[in-house]
């Protein structure tokens, strides 16, 4: 079947669709990729997907490709089958009914023969008898096994951030839960100013609640944007009438605010906290499986123990763990190719990421000057006001990009990235 890719959020799906069945976007935003490698003789064996995010859906559909006749085992620790969670903090303000959500319905799972056990929260692995057990004292085999299990929410050890209105949003359940309070809440505290920090304050703010964003570092956005952007940023937050604290240091929570070290008290009735993740990671040291700040794996997805490979949040190749969903779904397709006995390698990581809220749009791409090369920056308006693309050049080669206000040539600096264009293709 043929297959298109979303450049916004990575996600890869059948054509033919309208729009982007995980972020929403149209079909303008959207690019072929190469079929799925031929599928094999089928088998027996059996082969155990820990998780139900993206990366265990994406294993689980590469495994069947390959191999017709196997069993395929999926192991969920929600209740409710594997679903797009990058619309957990857009939809905040819009929609977070379940049905809209879900990547596929619950038949699609018997039509593929992957069989589906959620509510399966993973709590050991036995590699010398190739065994699994989980708290609900189930207790499965495999012959081949994908570590899929995710990662957490970061909070950090401040004083308070356990009560309950601080909330960090992992989860559908979580994402309810913020919905329900923001109903009877005033005013919120976002901490951390990254993609999802902004989503979620854009969010409250169309819900009509006072917002404050509070960002340790003194940029918006710092792992990815330039000064200049990240600064755009916040004047269009404070245009918008979001405050927005850099370089805040947060010494307490407390059940009516948020205070700061320079003793400064942001009134929140809602507290948010966006600060990144870590993997879960607990089940495979404890199995003896070779751990970084995620599974180690090579560029098969392998890890230290032969028939165990690992993908998605929880996983670390070449010492980098993003924790994208593009990242996570590619990594899945070539761990269950590869556990099915193919020989595929994991493309790179480009470090895409499409901001579309405080009414504007923005995707950046790439070393956008974060690195240690010398760089040549080049801004070229762009077709629609206040809007620009920004390029960063190393040796004449194209490192990185951003654009700004318009993402209409969003396609085009995506494959000029890949391929490392040179200037004069570029500008």
């Amino acid at each position: 079947m043929a297959m298109v890719k979303c450049l916004v959020c990575g996600a890869v799906f059948e054509a033919g669709a309208e729009v982007c069945p995980v972020c929403g976007v149209g079909p303008e935003h959207f690019v072929a990729v190469e079929e799925e490698p031929a599928r094999q003789r089928g088998t027996d064996r059996r082969f155990l997907v820990l998780g139900g995010g993206i990366a265990a859906l994406s294993a689980a559909q590469a495994i069947r490709g390959q191999d017709e006749s196997c069993s395929i085992v999926m192991l969920a620790a929600e209740t409710i089958p594997p679903y797009a969670r990058p619309m957990l903090t857009k939809g905040l303000s819009g929609s977070l009914e379940e049905s809209r959500l879900l990547l596929h319905p619950e038949s699609w799972y018997a039509e593929q023969r992957i069989h589906l056990l959620t509510g399966q929260e993973v709590t050991a692995i036995d590699t010398a008898a190739r065994e699994v057990r989980c708290a609900s004292g189930l207790t499965m085999t495999y012959d081949q096994l994908i570590y899929a299990l995710g990662a957490q929410c970061f909070v950090p050890p401040i004083p308070g951030s356990t009560l309950p209105h601080v909330t960090a949003i992992r989860s559908l359940a979580d994402a309810r839960k913020v919905r329900q309070e923001a109903g009877h809440a005033q005013c919120a505290a976002v901490i951390g100013g990254g993609v999802l920090g902004l989503e979620a304050a854009w969010a409250m703010k169309q819900l009509g609640l006072r917002v404050t964003v509070l960002e340790v570092a003194p940029q918006l956005m710092g792992r990815q944007l330039d000064a200049g952007t990240s600064a755009m940023l916040a004047q269009r937050l404070a245009g918008l009438d979001m405050d927005v604290r850099l370089g805040a240091s947060i010494t307490e929570i407390t059940p009516e605010a948020v205070r700061l070290a320079d003793g400064a008290e942001i009134p929140a009735d809602i507290v948010l906290v966006s600060a990144g993740v870590r993997a879960n990671i607990a089940p495979a040291q404890a199995a003896g499986i070779q751990c970084g700040r995620a599974v180690l794996v090579d560029d098969h997805m392998r890890t230290s123990v032969p028939g165990i490979f690992a993908c998605g949040d929880c996983a670390e190749l070449n010492g980098v763990n993003m924790a994208l969903w593009s990242e996570a779904q590619n990594q899945g397709r070539t761990a269950g190719v590869n556990a099915a006995g193919g020989d595929a390698v994991c493309p790179p990581e480009n470090g895409a990421l499409v901001l579309n809220a405080l009414n504007t749009t923005l995707f950046a791409i790439g070393d956008c000057g974060k690195g240690a090369l010398a760089y040549k920056v080049v801004t070229q308006p762009g077709k629609k006001p206040d809007s620009y693309a920004r390029y960063w050049f190393s040796d004449g080669t194209l490192r990185g990009a951003i654009l700004s206000g318009d993402l209409s040539s969003m396609a085009r600096v995506t494959q000029l990235v890949q391929d490392g264009a040179e200037e004069q293709a570029v500008l």
